[in-house]
């Protein structure tokens, strides 16, 4: 990177959105500063309650700060705050420290060090974003512990001085939760992903984000200021007066649109000559209903049903997933719940104990050469009925409380449909309940979209997945750096399956439901409803930009955008068409 003074304009991974103009604050990492002590063998007790008293600071500290996010901000703070809790109660953080403080007779911080780099090599393996996210949870809970065991004095989040832009290798949850927003003006990271912890809290605080960008090289330049473009993913350094300008009346902009769709949460998904567009939200946790009615939601399009127990060492009985679904579809008090059957295999590693009754099932998964490609959701539960037999009969049971749909993911072939519909059926007789319920496919695999029109006639939905759609069409992974330019949202073919699926499902009126980021950006929207989407679920945070876009809109200036896109051949032409006519 060069070292020249003047306007350099770098570009990385955008994450949170917003525009962020400020004096640049490295942060450094406690790793950097930790020592290495023998302990004799008489003194190994009290390293121990050294640690425990550690290891009870920083529960305190993190349900502070837990208390604080209830009172003050989205309840998905508390939640991951939860999480870091329920981590500190793991034999992880307890019982295998305390052995390793005993069998390698070292000061704790330094076992703490070893923890934290074992941590992140392993992370480097793990492709499933999940499974990644927890591996940063557990390395942010080992870094708290680490400071109060190795105290070195150092600028806190919380204290910086105004309008700071934060650069650090890394951003961890909880130095993201004590984040203040009207003093940080904005993140600038080397590693990062869209779903971490960390890029929702940042999210959640309107904080601007831009991750992938190389901080030990910024730190070879003079800095004088900086612009956080979080929307377009760019960084800005030492920016001339003209650009400074032109970023001040964004921001300003942006804070106005901000505000207004706070505004729009009571107001009807609808276009200004009246055409309704349904918003529904995308589920990880139960605790999110209550987020997603507060923005608007009309319901729960996708439930993520593996997220009760990929965090576990417990694979949930029928009972336990009954009890779950019912309070779930009872809390939406009439409101529709699709919950989506587990998605598990491929590249989610389900690590049970030796032992366990279902550990058999999940001993060979993560160890196939090209995991997204192989034993996974619907090709896995076929291969366990018992599994899926399971879930069912919690669902059909849970019915009988509310509206739920039941959603089946990576169908390739229309026989894994019907074998779903025949075991439904089924469990249905088995337990004399004859209430209908509605049998919905996911469309994410090309040989799916292709096959839509005979699809739509055996389902009662179908639900387009354009994460994966997207990556298996293009053949670009999206979770690789490597093919991150190659994952085009706006690509041709893409556009041309949608309106193909929409097409299908239209003739066979059966409703079609689009889920995944593609839904979010407000680029894209009018796009899709030109395309004839009437239904969208995404992310709860996302559901008022998505509703204040429906309505900026007339229906048949949708479609005249969708017949214009699908005339260009290249992603590039379909994107710069897109933005020009949106900036209209």
């Amino acid at each position: 990177m060069p070292s020249k003074d003047g306007e350099i304009v770098l570009r990385g991974l955008p994450i949170s959105k917003g525009i962020g103009i400020g004096l640049p604050v490295f942060f450094a990492s406690l790793e950097d500063y930790v020592p290495e002590v023998a302990i004799p063998c008489q003194e190994v007790d009290l390293e121990i309650a050294r640690y425990r008293r550690a290891l009870e600071k920083s529960r305190q500290d993190v349900e502070m700060l837990q208390k604080v996010s209830l009172s003050e901000g989205p309840s998905e703070i508390a939640s991951i705050l939860g999480t870091h809790l329920e981590m500190m109660q793991d034999p992880l953080l307890t019982s295998v420290i305390e052995k390793r403080i005993r069998s390698h007779r070292r000061n704790t911080e330094s076992i703490f060090q070893h923890l934290i780099e074992e941590y992140k090599a392993r992370f480097k393996t793990i492709q499933d974003h999940y499974f990644g996210e927890r591996v940063r949870d557990i390395v942010d809970v080992a870094r708290r512990i680490l400071g109060h065991l190795c105290p070195f004095e150092r600028l806190k989040m919380a204290e910086v001085p105004h309008n700071s832009i934060i650069l650090t290798q890394e951003l961890v949850p909880t130095e993201t939760v004590e984040a203040n927003a009207s003093l940080v003006s904005g993140f600038i990271t080397a590693v990062g992903g869209i779903t971490s912890h960390a890029a929702i809290i940042a999210r959640a605080k309107g904080i601007p984000y831009v991750a992938n960008v190389d901080i030990k090289g910024l730190k070879k330049v003079d800095l004088h200021s900086l612009i956080v473009d979080g929307s377009q993913g760019i960084v800005i350094l030492n920016p001339t007066r003209a650009t400074l300008k032109r970023y001040q009346e964004m921001q300003k902009s942006y804070q106005k649109s901000y505000k207004l769709l706070k505004s729009v949460a009571h107001l009807k998904g609808e276009t200004i000559d009246g055409y309704e567009v349904r918003l529904f939200a995308n589920l990880e946790s139960p605790k999110e209903i209550d987020q997603l009615i507060k923005a608007g939601a009309s319901g729960v399009g996708l439930f993520r049903s593996e997220y009760l127990f990929l965090s576990q060492q417990k694979f949930p009985t029928e009972e336990e997933q009954f009890c779950i679904y019912k309070k779930m579809v009872k809390a939406l008090k009439g409101r529709p719940l699709v919950i989506r059957v587990f998605d598990l295999g491929g590249d989610k590693k389900i690590d049970l104990p030796l032992g366990h009754a279902h550990a058999k099932y999940f001993s060979d998964i993560g160890c196939e050469p090209n995991p997204a490609l192989g034993c996974r959701a619907i090709r896995f539960l076929l291969r366990y009925p018992d599994l899926l037999e399971a879930q069912l009969r919690a669902i059909i049971r849970a019915a009988q409380f509310g509206d739920i749909h039941i959603l089946v993911p990576m169908v390739s072939d229309i026989h894994e449909v019907r074998l779903v519909r025949e075991k439904v059926e089924t469990i249905q007789k088995e337990l004399g309940k004859p209430k209908p319920l509605p049998l919905g496919c996911m469309i994410e695999v090309p040989s799916s979209a292709i096959m839509c029109d005979a699809i739509s006639r055996e389902v009662d939905f179908l639900s387009i997945g354009t994460n994966d759609l997207i990556q298996y069409v293009l053949a670009a992974d999206r979770g690789n750096h490597h093919t991150a330019d190659l994952y085009y949202s706006t690509h041709p073919s893409i556009l041309r399956l949608i309106r193909m699926i929409v097409t299908s499902a239209n003739a066979a009126r059966k409703p079609v439901i689009l889920c995944g980021e593609l839904a979010a950006d407000p680029i894209i929207i009018p796009l899709l409803i030109g395309l004839g989407v009437r239904e969208f679920s995404v992310a709860a945070r996302h559901i008022p930009i998505v509703k204040h876009t429906i309505r900026k809109w007339r229906i048949l200036e949708a479609c005249r955008l969708a017949e214009g896109a699908l005339d260009y051949p290249s992603a590039k032409e379909l994107c710069d068409y897109l933005m020009q006519e949106t900036a209209k």
